[in-house]
């Protein structure tokens, strides 16, 4: 019993779930011993299946610590911890890629999938009956409280049950927020499993991603539905045939235009956070703004992560003055424009194996590329251990499938 738990399967699927909930799942992700636990059960696995360090990765690590140690030496105040925190981050990322190997994509779409059913049956009971809701939320998420959360943080830390995140938007909004902290970064792990989905299976229109979609429309989140357009449009450049790309140019299309400028939250939240753009940070575009104007004073090596972050100005605690949720600029205002364009180079040379072993069209790791961008502009993920493993894509995919009749999914 104990050895079919421990094959290297489960583990694998473990430690794929693992590093998902460090990065986004209330339990878990809001404490770096967290991330130190299960980086350390990581490494065991490495060490004990005797894998061989891929050496070319040294590159990533070498190019974050070069640009943190120039914070140490010029950005002071500065605490050195921040440093050993990017580098525990980045190996967390690296064993759990390395370990998954080349069944990485699929274990990743096979979790969200899953969570996806799973969010379905807490979600809509708790529309249908709000006393399922608050059954969940007061009496049975009391026993999940996170052991290694501080008590006193800027964010909420919602109730959960591990499974489901019994955020207060489910009712007062409608929104499905999955296990994750909010609807928004469920959309954007939704995003991207079906992205990884449509490589695999080569269609858009399967079983896994119709139920993908669902989740993703449940989540009523501007961002995840934009990402979900680009991804859709990438589908009709690369795969459709010209009969298919009559009928969606005549029926699709049109109808993805009228759900745009009639969902309130689409357009017209749209139009509303570019206006307030220059006045305060509580949008994506204001939260760009302000980190395009933090880079422009340090565009070599950015503000760090430290306590001079947001442009220079010291601050002792996070404000809503420090409030910032556009990750794609954030990235870029902490490192500055060297790891900025080292991360995405990374990020579609990943995506480019993961097409080539799949004999995938190629063309869609610049897609996928955008589709990253369009998901981090709504959220900041790109320092999360997840997003962080997704630069060791390419070093963990091989170029091509080893044996072209396996299934590698």
């Amino acid at each position: 019993m104990v050895a079919s738990l421990l094959n290297k399967k489960s583990t694998d699927y473990l430690l794929v779930f693992l590093l998902i909930a460090v990065s986004a799942m209330p339990y878990f992700c809001n404490s770096q011993i967290n991330y130190i636990i299960v980086l350390a059960i990581a490494a065991f696995f490495f060490f004990k299946r005797s894998l061989i360090f891929d050496t070319r990765v040294l590159t990533v690590f070498g190019a974050f610590f070069s640009v943190e140690l120039l914070h140490y030496y010029f950005l002071q105040p500065y605490d050195v911890s921040i440093i050993f925190s990017t580098q525990f981050r980045l190996w967390l990322g690296y064993f759990v890629l390395a370990l998954a190997g080349k069944r990485f994509p699929n274990y990743f779409v096979n979790i969200i999938y899953a969570f996806s059913i799973i969010g379905f049956l807490f979600f809509i009971p708790s529309l249908l009956y709000p006393p399922f809701f608050y059954f969940f939320k007061d009496h049975v998420c009391v026993y999940f409280d996170p052991p290694f959360a501080p008590k006193d943080g800027f964010y909420n830390i919602w109730p959960t049950n591990i499974l489901y995140c019994f955020h207060d938007c489910v009712l007062a909004e409608k929104r499905n927020p999955g296990p994750f902290w909010e609807p928004g970064l469920y959309a954007v792990f939704l995003n991207l499993a079906l992205a990884f989905n449509y490589i695999k299976e080569k269609k858009f229109i399967t079983k896994k991603n119709i139920v993908l979609v669902l989740a993703l429309l449940s989540t009523l989140s501007t961002g995840g539905y934009m990402a979900f357009f680009l991804l859709f449009f990438a589908c009709y450049i690369i795969d459709f045939s010209w009969p298919k790309k009559l009928l969606y140019t005549l029926v699709i299309i049109p109808l993805l235009a009228l759900v745009f400028f009639s969902m309130s939250f689409l357009n017209s939240k749209i139009d509303q956070n570019i206006k307030m753009a220059p006045t305060n940070t509580t949008s994506r575009f204001g939260s760009g703004w302000a980190d395009i104007q933090d880079f422009s004073t340090s565009p070599l090596i950015g503000w760090g992560r430290g306590a001079l972050r947001f442009g220079g100005r010291q601050f002792t605690f996070f404000t809503e003055d420090q409030h910032r949720n556009n990750g794609f600029t954030e990235l870029l205002a902490t490192y500055g424009i060297f790891i900025f364009l080292i991360y995405f180079f990374y990020y579609f040379k990943g995506f480019q194996s993961a097409c080539n072993q799949s004999k995938f069209n190629s063309r869609f790791a610049g897609w996928f590329l955008l589709l990253t961008f369009t998901i981090g502009f709504s959220q900041t993920i790109f320092l999360r251990p997840f997003f962080l493993g997704l630069l060791f894509l390419s070093f963990t995919l091989p170029k091509k499938s080893d044996h072209p009749h396996e299934n590698i999914y």
